[in-house]
């Protein structure tokens, strides 16, 4: 029975990496590259958007943008001697902005999907082609082409 199931893993991982190696040598066509550079073009105006209607809920909270970023960075990296100077105020403060961006994220989230699938690509194919783009030169330069037309 082990043998079985350790047969099975293998056969398992071996077709994913088939799978995997497939997809990998997959030809992204020009029409294909073109929806893909239209929708990297529309996810770039949609996170500019972001970041700032972001940098406006951290104004309109009574926050300096520094003090912010400067919290912000001591919660990622756990600084210690740096939250312990946060007042009350600000804590709940940074709470509420933070809760803030989290219900933003959705909404800008779903607007990338939105200018993806409007391009006549799916999510799913986005994806391969920009873990394709990490390696690929030749579609890296071809991309570069696409943008600048």
């Amino acid at each position: 029975m082990k043998r079985f199931v350790k047969l099975s893993k293998n056969i398992f991982l071996a077709l994913l990496f088939v799978t995997t190696s497939a997809v990998a040598q997959e030809k992204v066509t020009d029409a294909e590259l073109g929806n893909f550079a239209n929708a990297v073009v529309s996810i770039q105006s949609i996170n500019q958007e972001a970041q700032t209607t972001m940098m406006e809920v951290v104004d309109n909270s009574g926050f300096e943008l520094e003090r912010f970023n400067q919290i912000y960075q001591a919660k990622m990296q756990e600084d210690t001697e740096t939250l312990e100077t946060l007042t009350e105020d600000e804590s709940k403060n940074f709470e509420s902005v933070m809760e803030r961006f989290e219900a933003m994220q959705a909404v800008f989230q779903k607007q990338m999907e939105d200018a993806v699938v409007k391009q006549n690509i799916t999510l799913e194919r986005f994806d391969a082609i920009a873990q394709m783009m990490e390696n690929d030169f030749e579609l890296q330069t071809r991309l570069q082409e696409k943008m600048k037309q």
